[in-house]
């Protein structure tokens, strides 16, 4: 349970930053969308995929393997637009 309040204050610490930088321009964007970013392709990576290889054959593994690299160009692809 302390670990959990744990990541629920870091949880309530992250969004009080961001609603703090949300007036201080495009310096604060260009430091925060690579920094969660890389949040979202960690828990895809670590936490996700030996689930996903675990539990299905090589087929649907690879699959859901090209399904997270797509997510993962997609959000290169709004960086790159936005």
């Amino acid at each position: 349970m302390l670990l959990q309040l744990l990541t629920a204050l870091a949880a309530l610490a992250g969004a009080a930053c961001s609603l703090l930088a949300e007036g201080s321009g495009t310096g604060a964007v260009t430091g925060i969308l690579p920094f969660t970013a890389g949040g979202f392709i960690y828990l895809g990576t670590v936490s996700v995929l030996p689930e996903i290889l675990r539990n299905s054959g090589p087929a649907q593994a690879l699959l859901q393997l090209l399904a997270l690299l797509a997510g993962v160009a997609m959000m290169l692809l709004i960086a790159h637009y936005e």
